[in-house]
């Protein structure tokens, strides 16, 4: 019979909990992005949508694999793996528009509590879990919300109705469009 992994001794439970919620949490958002990108991809075939959200999934997952790490390396306990991953809601991509808005709304409520976590782990005095977030996800969430920002602020440039299919798809070409970066 194994034993169960020893926690470290100054890893505090309350920031262990907070790293499996934000786990939990990343996971939700990057189902939500991958949905996303599916969606437009297929069904309102505006690809550079949906390959800007898979590249955001992408640097999720990689956030995600970097706290799993931490929580390896601390001895905590992953339970974020309960299958309680809820299923994203349809309605709120029915426009690239509406999607963009939701994602940064997800990507600013990401960055909250990786904030809410870091100052917990500053008051628990976890310097390690605190230069973790700062070094390793801090940095690049802020610059996902500006990339997220700085694609919605073009909407305004175009015709006011974005859930007209010429205007989603000359928004598509024209803001996200890699070739053009």
């Amino acid at each position: 019979m194994t034993t169960p992994p020893r926690r470290s001794t100054n890893y505090h439970p309350a920031c262990e909990a907070a790293v499996n919620h934000q786990i939990h949490l990343e996971l939700y958002v990057i189902y939500v992005y991958k949905s996303m990108a599916s969606y437009f991809e297929k069904n309102m075939s505006l690809k550079y949508v949906g390959q800007f959200l898979l590249r955001q999934s992408a640097l999720l997952k990689e956030h995600v694999e970097g706290l799993i790490r931490l929580q390896n390396q601390r001895s905590g306990q992953n339970r974020q793996y309960d299958g309680n991953i809820n299923r994203p809601d349809y309605n709120y991509w029915d426009s690239s528009l509406k999607a963009m808005e939701h994602a940064l709304n997800l990507a600013i409520n990401v960055n909250q509590n990786l904030l809410s976590i870091r100052q917990l782990a500053v008051d628990k005095k976890d310097a390690r879990l605190a230069d973790f977030l700062e070094d390793s996800t801090l940095q690049s969430q802020v610059k996902s919300i500006e990339e997220l920002r700085d694609h919605l602020s073009t909407f305004p440039m175009y015709p006011r109705n974005p859930e007209d299919s010429l205007t989603e798809n000359l928004l598509d070409k024209l803001s996200l469009d890699d070739k053009k970066k």
